[in-house]
């Protein structure tokens, strides 16, 4: 465990009658700060305009033995039942903690039931359901806003929900989902889609929440995601990048493919998405092609599967430049790399060859460090990547190895120096 600060959590256990005047509930401390909310939003006037009407529920077939998985680095949330009913919608999570002297530094928001209780899995019941939810209470002030806008809160784990999106709550659908690390810990949804999953497990008696830091994964290692694709979403060819340009560019260190556009100088944006750069294709320098800016809802460039933050000059204009997500490693144990400059903190790479990427990694004898927003490690016993022990990233084999890159598998190995400990790690196939 990397951390735990216990904070003082209120359980969510009032429900929504089925009177149409919209539940004063409030949640203390709850899923705020609010973000980039506008000017509008944030007037105290009482002039609240549709965000104390309660908003009507869809008629949709109720799911039977729903599950939900969220991942906050995926922004995902995905919805499945046994019945073969598979949807994923897209999700605002929580900030990353940027203040150095917090004990959740460089972490999520989001991660917090993970770090407080060591375990992945909640679950919600009928109880811990509002199906209309409006009012919010400034924790510092006393001021209350209806910010909520009058849609489903499931809340999962004390404070922490699933519920609506916040920004533009005066609107008469509910608001506008910023896709990216946006809440103070809760999943924020679109409208429609909170709509949608609140209709579907409304009066099934424990619907399983499993939260994960990693994007989920299949099977067959394809990332679980929104249909609609854009600039660096996951792909495998050209055609599933379908819009104006767009094609599949290979990122040589996730071996992975990822949506990007043609451009010569210029690159369109997307409403709800971070904006665009046109920069130089790493892989033929007299072409260009969109990747995304980087900025608060895309932190660090951690939706993005082996891509890193850099100042990179415009494709034909170098005097302009922007700060970017382009291919690259984080450096840290597990992460795909190139050569030792790709690896910090003391790892150096291990395994790299012509044409196939290594992992970063360091000698050990028994234990490992960890790092906030990073799986955690396991000093391994693996004689092909060093007569000592090896620092790797632990995994998960019930979540289909979320954690591991694309070209390793996730495996019991034993501890160096101590046969009888086991964890699953990463390895080299």
């Amino acid at each position: 465990m990397k951390y735990v600060r216990l904070l003082a959590l209120s359980t969510l256990l009032a429900s929504c009658a089925s009177d149409p005047t919209p539940v004063e509930e409030e949640t203390p401390g709850g899923d705020l700060g609010l973000g980039d909310v506008s000017a509008d939003d944030m007037k105290a006037d009482g002039n609240w305009g549709a965000a104390l009407t309660c908003k009507t529920v869809p008629n949709l077939p109720q799911l039977v033995n729903p599950k939900i998985t969220l991942s906050i680095d995926g922004l995902t949330l995905h919805l499945t039942d046994d019945n073969g009913f598979d949807k994923v919608f897209p999700v605002g999570p929580g900030q990353i903690e940027t203040d150095p002297t917090s004990g959740e530094f460089g972490e999520s928001h989001s991660y917090y039931p993970i770090a407080s209780t060591g375990r992945h899995d909640f679950v919600i019941t009928p109880s811990t359901i509002q199906p209309c939810k409006t009012w919010w209470t400034d924790p510092e002030t006393g001021t209350k806003s209806p910010v909520f806008a009058g849609l489903p809160f499931m809340s999962f784990y004390g404070n922490y929900a699933i519920h609506g999106p916040i920004d533009n709550y005066r609107a008469t659908n509910g608001g506008s989902l910023r896709r990216g690390y946006v809440s103070h810990g809760c999943f924020r949804m679109e409208a429609a889609d909170v709509l949608e999953v609140y209709a579907r497990i409304k009066g099934v008696a424990r619907v399983p929440v499993h939260v994960q830091r990693e994007p989920e994964r299949r099977v067959d290692g394809s990332r679980v995601d929104v249909q609609a694709p854009w600039i660096g979403t996951s792909c495998s060819t050209d055609s599933e990048c379908s819009f104006t340009n767009g094609f599949c560019a290979k990122n040589a260190y996730s071996q992975r493919g990822f949506c990007s556009a043609r451009c010569t100088s210029y690159c369109a944006d997307k409403a709800g998405q971070p904006t665009t750069f046109c920069v130089a294709d790493p892989n033929d320098a007299t072409k260009g092609m969109c990747v995304p800016k980087v900025s608060s809802v895309n932190y660090e460039c951690r939706p993005y599967d082996q891509f890193v933050s850099a100042t990179v000059a415009r494709f034909n204009q170098p005097a302009v430049t922007a700060n970017v997500c382009k291919p690259g490693s984080r450096g840290w144990v597990g992460d795909h790399c190139l050569a030792n400059a790709d690896c910090g903190s003391g790892t150096s790479c291990r395994g790299a060859a012509a044409g196939k990427p290594g992992i970063c990694s360091m000698d050990c004898d028994r234990f490992c460090a960890d790092q906030p927003g990073y799986a955690d490690t396991f000093c391994a016993a693996v004689p092909s990547l060093g007569s000592r022990g090896s620092c790797l990233r632990q995994c998960t084999p019930s979540s289909n190895a979320s954690e591991c890159p694309s070209d390793m598998a996730c495996a019991a190995v034993s501890r160096q120096g101590e046969s009888a400990v086991k964890k699953n790690v990463c390895v080299p196939r």
